[in-house]
């Protein structure tokens, strides 16, 4: 029986080829986030209540720049609610 291992060597990433990488996939980041952004818009006012959001909180997140991730606002908003 033969059996043949590989052995993939990893090496650190170059700062230029992940800062490429970023902007490659940046549209594609920033699609799901509107995508994302529009099934929260679908949802009811008591959906969100259960996530902890309000349309406030949408609408502020919706203002941002458009490579700005949403989901910081998000949790910083649930965060203040809760007191922490």
């Amino acid at each position: 029986m033969f059996h043949s291992r590989q052995v993939f060597q990893t090496t650190p990433t170059p700062p230029a080829w992940a800062a490429l990488q970023r902007v490659a996939s940046w549209p594609f980041r920033v699609a799901a986030a509107r995508a994302a952004m529009g099934q929260l818009a679908g949802m009811s006012d008591r959906e969100l209540a259960d996530i902890r959001l309000t349309r406030q909180d949408l609408r502020d997140a919706s203002a941002l720049p458009l490579g700005d991730d949403p989901t910081r606002v998000f949790a910083m908003r649930v965060r203040e609610r809760d007191g922490r």
